[in-house]
């Protein structure tokens, strides 16, 4: 089977989804890629995952396109984070790359694509699989009600509302749409989708890349590894440092933090004003971080899907305090796997019972160890990717067997 992936950026060890997915399945299968490139540096991502395809084609998306893009969509009812990423030119170079490559079915990842498969969907008699990752509906919803400025909370009930009338409808016209979690799946279902076309398929993680620490930990030492120019992660670590961190210090005020991830806003690199804190910005590996920190936080109060970050400190065995909604996409357990906390106090209460009982938070990370072995394998979301590929290519014959038939 050839398998064309179409997403909006350059999949990598940071975007690792659609990495691990391409990595995998290319051991049984031929994979393409055209990928939309919006900063240069992503050029520098593509060695990596060529090694894994029979093509890789980049599309750049200028700023000034891009912006105008957002202009044009401001009365209309198309939500600004997909006119953003509009682009006639991924367009073409797809409809190119299915045609001299043969290609057998379509994968295509986040609603960032949704505008250029929609119209290769007019244009090819393809199969297309669609990854919605999260549900952008979901996540939207709860960005507004956390929310505190007033401007920004009307803007975003604005977006809100023009998602969760977009997503539903341009969703309803893949062949299958995957999700990472089967919370953002009812979601999508409430909204209106079809639930038969709509398919878990969880993150894995690769446990040979995350691997525990030979030796020991620092004491005393937190560690957030993420994305920090995505909104919830930003909003996580100003939240923790505002309204968590101050209270840990009354007990244990020795206690650092580090906050790993590239871009950080100015509002997080101003946390590095107490010499407690470190923002690193970008790394090249985040291991090293993950495994000298006592303790690995995900305090997120916005959390849409499934989160890596969780996944990876997991792997790693590096013990963690969590909130809900940072793991509800998962089969954890609070005590058994990791410790789930809600509000300021519960949360500071979590972290400083396991800095005070370092053999309980080594048993602790040892045991979230082992639920990624036996939970999460890329090999095993692959699969079922392949099924949801080999259904989408029997319904497209079955509909061109009946449509020959109909014309005879």
């Amino acid at each position: 089977m050839h398998i064309l992936f179409v997403t909006p950026y350059v999949p990598s060890r940071i975007r690792v989804r659609p990495f691990h997915f391409i990595r995998t399945l290319a051991r049984e299968h031929t994979v393409s890629l055209v990928a939309l490139v919006c900063d240069e540096y992503e050029h520098t991502l593509v060695d990596e995952i060529r090694e894994y395809c029979a093509s890789v084609e980049l599309v750049m998306l200028p700023k000034w396109l891009a912006y105008a893009n957002c202009v044009q969509a401001l009365p209309s009812a198309t939500p600004l984070r997909v006119a953003y990423y509009r682009s006639a030119a991924l367009v073409e170079r797809i409809r190119r790359v299915i045609e001299r490559e043969k290609i057998d079915v379509v994968h295509g990842e986040l609603i960032k694509t949704v505008p250029a498969l929609h119209t290769l969907l007019k244009q090819q008699q393809i199969p297309l699989v669609y990854d919605s990752v999260d549900c952008i509906s979901s996540y939207l919803e709860q960005q507004w009600r956390s929310a505190r400025q007033p401007l920004q909370k009307s803007f975003i009930y604005t977006e809100l509302k023009k998602m969760q009338r977009y997503e539903p409808h341009m969703l309803s016209h893949f062949d299958q749409v995957i999700i990472t979690s089967a919370y953002d799946r009812q979601y999508l279902v409430r909204r209106g989708l079809l639930e038969e076309r709509v398919h878990v398929v969880p993150n894995g993680v690769d446990t040979e890349y995350f691997t525990p620490p030979i030796g020991s930990r620092e004491e005393d030492s937190l560690v957030f590894c993420a994305k920090m120019d995505y909104y919830p992660n930003a909003q996580a670590m100003l939240y923790f440092c505002q309204e968590i961190l101050p209270r840990i210090w009354e007990h244990r005020p020795q206690v650092s933090l580090t906050i790993v991830g590239n871009n950080p806003p100015p509002a997080v690199q101003a946390l590095s004003e107490d010499r407690r804190i470190r923002v690193t910005g970008y790394v090249p590996d985040i291991r090293p971080y993950l495994s000298r920190a006592s303790l690995a936080l995900a305090p997120l109060q916005v959390a849409a899907g499934m989160q890596n970050k969780v996944l990876e400190a997991l792997a790693v065995a590096a013990p963690l305090v969590a909130t809900s909604a940072s793991c509800r996409a998962l089969q954890v357990e609070h005590g058994q796997h990791l410790l789930i906390a809600d509000g300021a106090q519960p949360f500071a209460d979590a972290v400083l019972q396991l800095l005070d009982n370092p053999q309980e938070a080594q048993a602790l990370g040892a045991r979230g160890r082992l639920y990624v072995e036996e939970r999460h394998s890329w090999l095993q979301s692959a699969r079922q990717l392949h099924e949801l590929y080999q259904s989408a290519l029997n319904a497209h014959a079955h509909s061109f067997a009946h449509e020959t038939l109909s014309s005879h």
